[in-house]
């Protein structure tokens, strides 16, 4: 999901907080160690850099149950309604 990214580090926090396993994935290839030392730099892709710059991975598997994915629910829409 994306949130504002002046607001990402508050929101994964939070939702740390309240027991949603949460992380930051898909940072842009190109900005991976190996492809920095091959000559790419930050700027090459700035949409995907913005998208990054906000973004949160939130639980998403298979058996996810209905109470689960309320806890969720409710511990997002708590955790934006105070940004």
């Amino acid at each position: 999901m994306h949130v504002p990214p002046q607001a990402r580090k508050k929101v994964f926090e939070a939702l740390r907080a309240a027991g949603v396993g949460v992380q930051v994935h898909y940072l842009p290839v190109y900005l991976h160690p190996f492809y920095r030392k091959l000559g790419y730099t930050k700027g090459l892709c700035p949409n995907a850099e913005k998208f990054y710059a906000g973004e949160i991975s939130i639980p998403l598997f298979a058996k996810i149950t209905s109470a689960q994915q309320k806890f969720v629910a409710n511990a997002l829409k708590r955790i934006l309604a105070s940004l």
